[in-house]
């Protein structure tokens, strides 16, 4: 980005030389280039700070998020408690049933005449 010097700063370097034109438009020059290099330097800094957050956020985020590996652990997970609870629930139909049947009139006169 060019930068030149305002009119009016001109104007008092150009007094402050005692109206030497030569020797204020070389200071102006020094000024002038003087800007750039720090504006440049600001821009290296700006883009190597981006760079540096881009990449720490990338790296944050990346530990963040859920990997393959972590999805299909817990998905095994998740399947071994759903046959465990399959399992359960087996277990209570079958105490149930033999429960209902235990307790059933019919069932009770049948056994009663079984075992006579």
């Amino acid at each position: 980005m060019a930068y030149s010097l305002p009119r009016d700063v001109f104007i008092l370097l150009e007094s402050a030389f005692n109206q030497d034109r030569e020797k204020a438009e070389i200071f102006a020059k020094a000024i002038e280039e003087s800007i750039r290099a720090i504006e440049e330097k600001a821009d290296e800094r700006i883009v190597a700070k981006k760079e540096t957050l881009k990449s720490e956020l990338y790296n944050e985020l990346r530990s963040e998020l859920a990997t393959k590996e972590f999805v299909r652990a817990e998905i095994n997970e998740l399947r071994s408690e759903i046959r465990q609870n399959a399992l359960l629930l087996k277990i209570l139909m079958g105490i149930a049933v033999f429960g209902l049947t235990l307790f059933n009139p019919s069932f009770v006169k049948f056994v009663e005449l079984l075992t006579k």
